[in-house]
């Protein structure tokens, strides 16, 4: 994907997304997958995003990858929009799994 009229990030901002994300929020991730087609996630690092979804790799506990494609509930138009919907899907993903918060 690259950044255009509809895409609300440069490859720079996109980048940095991704690593903070995988970075500093590894657990969040698994958190996401889990409650989003990947339930024997071990592991999940985010490998996308643009203005309609975010892209996760899951790591399954038998060894599998699966793609895990979460839509955001409206589109994305900046980088704080990004961390709203990512709040967003964070905390559905926990209430579906009853995690703690």
């Amino acid at each position: 994907m690259s950044a255009g009229a509809s895409e609300p990030f440069d490859d720079d901002a996109r980048a940095a997304i991704l690593h903070h994300m995988n970075g500093d929020h590894a657990g969040d991730n698994l958190v996401i997958v889990r409650a989003n087609g990947a339930a024997t996630a071990v592991a999940a690092t985010m490998t996308e995003i643009d203005a309609i979804a975010g892209v996760w790799i899951a790591q399954l506990d038998g060894g599998d990858v699966e793609q895990v494609i979460v839509p955001w509930t409206t589109p994305l138009t900046d980088r704080r929009s990004a961390r709203v919907q990512i709040v967003e899907v964070h905390t559905a993903a926990q209430a579906q799994l009853s995690e703690p918060s």
